[in-house]
């Protein structure tokens, strides 16, 4: 069993889903194998069928999301290429890559974005949904070292190589 100890947070648990707020506002479905209730600031994880890999990834995801209600979850891409451009309009991102006609991504409600000149910083009090929206973003054009022109994170080390041309 897994306990965890709030202490200004806001907690609500209806209908399998706990609802947290302190600063933001976040919502996690609580699966049917575990059972979660609240005790004097004092929220309790228990497994019906005694597993503790379930317990133990569902502890995880909820002390994520209070670290999101406290402070989002940030994350900056980086677009580098010549003529790339990317621009945001009614919650959609419009990547200008080469291509065509442009890309575009519909931004969720729970991820917000602010966009500079060659970077995209997204911010997020659910972790795993905005690496999931980051994946999407890199593979419209993921990053190519030889051409040195693409979509990519800019904690990842990007190894830019050199052509062999022959003499």
């Amino acid at each position: 069993m897994k306990y965890i100890n709030f202490n200004n947070e806001i907690i609500l648990i209806k209908n399998k889903y706990l609802f947290l707020k302190k600063i933001n506002f976040g919502e996690v479905k609580i699966p049917n194998n575990l059972i979660v209730y609240l005790e004097k600031n004092i929220l309790f994880i228990k497994s019906i069928n005694f597993e503790k890999k379930n317990e133990i990834s569902f502890y995880k995801q909820i002390l994520n999301i209070i670290y999101g209600t406290n402070k989002l979850w940030e994350s900056e891409v980086l677009v580098s290429g010549i003529g790339y451009k990317l621009f945001l309009n009614n919650n959609k991102l419009f990547l200008n890559l080469g291509y065509s006609d442009t890309k575009s991504i519909n931004v969720p409600n729970y991820i917000t974005i602010e966009l500079k000149k060659d970077r995209i910083l997204i911010k997020s009090i659910y972790k795993d949904k905005m690496g999931n929206f980051i994946k999407k973003i890199i593979q419209i054009k993921r990053f190519d070292p030889y051409k040195k022109k693409g979509i990519y994170l800019k904690n990842n080390i990007v190894l830019k190589k050199s052509s062999k041309k022959k003499q």
